[in-house]
């Protein structure tokens, strides 16, 4: 009769009773107050476009890193974390007019890009990448019209 008392998973069991006890007398949440506070901050921040690993734009372009280098909800230390919030409710949207796409996938707008080309010594037909510094010729770049 004592056996199930005595068997290996018992000292499972014992454990976890023993940190819900202690939680629960010194009035401590189950999951550590840094990562509730963590987890506002990146609801405020998820995008749809967070946690993606590869995009495909076109069948000939190979498959470029979705997510931003930048972006604390795609960085690999709170990927993992930022995965069960849910996506910020972002009422007003702040994108430029006059998108272009770029042959790597990345979209700035015409303004910032010829902006940048010209700061950069470039001539007018040449545009440079603001992330990569990659320069393509504007006749290979796309317009984008947002749905």
């Amino acid at each position: 009769p004592y056996a199930r008392l005595y068997s290996p998973t018992r000292w499972s069991d014992l454990a976890s009773l023993f940190v819900r006890t202690h939680n629960t007398l010194l009035a401590l949440p189950s999951s550590p107050l840094l990562h509730i506070a963590l987890s506002s901050g990146l609801s405020a921040l998820k995008t749809p476009a967070c946690h993606g690993t590869t995009a495909h734009f076109s069948a000939s372009a190979p498959p470029t890193r979705k997510g931003s280098s930048v972006c604390p909800v795609c960085s690999t230390e709170l990927n993992e974390l930022a995965r069960a919030v849910p996506y910020a409710h972002h009422s007003k949207s702040h994108v430029e007019h006059d998108l272009l796409l770029l042959p790597n996938g990345r979209v700035y707008g015409k303004a910032r890009l010829e902006e940048y080309a010209a700061k950069s010594g470039l001539p007018a037909e040449i545009v440079k990448d603001l992330v990569t510094g990659d320069v393509y010729p504007q006749e290979v770049l796309k317009k984008v019209f947002i749905t």
